[in-house]
């Protein structure tokens, strides 16, 4: 935009919007360019006043209320000039569209003071309207609410008049990018680097015989191996069984926790399969009796030796299914 000098009747003030990054300065900030010589006062430094607490978004729409706020403030310099139109050019279309409404959402306490700004500039008969306008380097208006916003950041200092707030949507980006970040940090700490979801060491690594089993199957054998099979204590402790006890068991059984230790040594219900699971797992690693009865079920299921007894040992029960209804 450029000045205009002398006497002579303005219809309409035009106001470049500049809220995004200038291909020429790494400075991302709104500028506005005034076409009535008596507005001089630069604009207000809103990098102090959004800095982490505002999305580009908002920035848009808290220039354009700036835009309308000195508008009101000079309304009488504007009626002097005969100005019946303050027209302001954004090159936000999102942030256009914000305007058209008040509905709840992201913006709408800005939304709230622009929608007051050209009310009461309506009030004094003067109209405002929003233009969307080109942001790309070369537009003319764009350029020069570049310079005077370069010029008023390098020229004077400014202190925020308006009451910081944390907009919405910068929220709920912070939020998600919390979510994110712990998220990747979980997996950094409890999954391989190269298989995504996959557990380290040899749970992670890749076992060919739950992989060629039925999927029913495996599924049971990996939650077992990860600790988060249905049993007795996994599902109390989420507050999905009153209790503990194993619903295989019969007479006095019921009185023991049902864990992985319960379940492959001393449930009553499947004691010959148990039989069978611990004579199959001593043939097939070269254990003794004694290392049979004291090793840990960790460890049977880190053993790839023993996956396909343990696969044969959940066939033949319903280790690791869900209680019946």
């Amino acid at each position: 935009m450029r000045d205009r000098s002398g006497p002579s009747p303005v219809q309409s003030v035009s106001i470049w919007d500049r809220s995004d990054p200038s291909p020429k300065t790494s400075w991302t900030g709104p500028g506005l360019d005034w076409t009535v010589p008596v507005w001089t006062d630069p604009l207000l430094d809103w990098w102090n006043h959004c800095m982490g607490r505002m999305e580009v978004f908002d920035a848009e729409l808290w220039a354009i209320g700036v835009a309308l706020r000195k508008s009101v403030a000079r309304v009488e310099a504007l009626r002097a000039h005969g100005v019946t139109t303050v027209a302001v050019f954004s090159d936000s279309q999102a942030a256009i569209r914000r305007t058209t409404h008040l509905d709840p959402g992201p913006g709408q306490h800005l939304e709230r003071a622009i929608n007051e700004h050209a009310r009461a500039l309506h009030a004094h008969g003067i109209e405002a309207a929003i233009h969307w306008v080109p942001g790309h380097w070369g537009i003319p208006g764009n350029e020069e609410a570049d310079r005077q916003a370069n010029k008023a950041r390098e020229d004077r200092c400014h202190t925020v008049r308006e009451r910081i707030y944390t907009s919405a949507a910068n929220r709920a980006r912070r939020i998600s990018e919390g979510k994110t970040a712990a998220k990747a940090e979980w997996e950094a700490d409890k999954c391989s680097k190269h298989y995504g979801y996959r557990l380290k060491g040899k749970a992670g690594s890749k076992r060919s015989v739950p992989m060629t089993s039925m999927k029913s199957l495996a599924t049971r054998f990996y939650r077992l191996k990860s600790g988060h099979a249905p049993n007795g204590t996994y599902l109390k402790r989420f507050g999905h069984r009153q209790d503990d006890k194993c619903w295989w068991c019969g007479g006095g059984g019921r009185t023991a926790a049902q864990t992985r230790e319960h379940l492959f040594r001393h449930c009553s219900r499947w004691r010959d399969q148990q039989k069978a699971l611990w004579k199959a797992v001593g043939k097939a690693t070269g254990w003794k009796a004694g290392r049979c009865r004291h090793v840990q079920i960790s460890e049977l299921f880190s053993t790839e030796e023993c996956d396909q007894v343990v696969m044969d040992f959940l066939a033949a029960t319903e280790v690791g299914k869900f209680p019946p209804k």
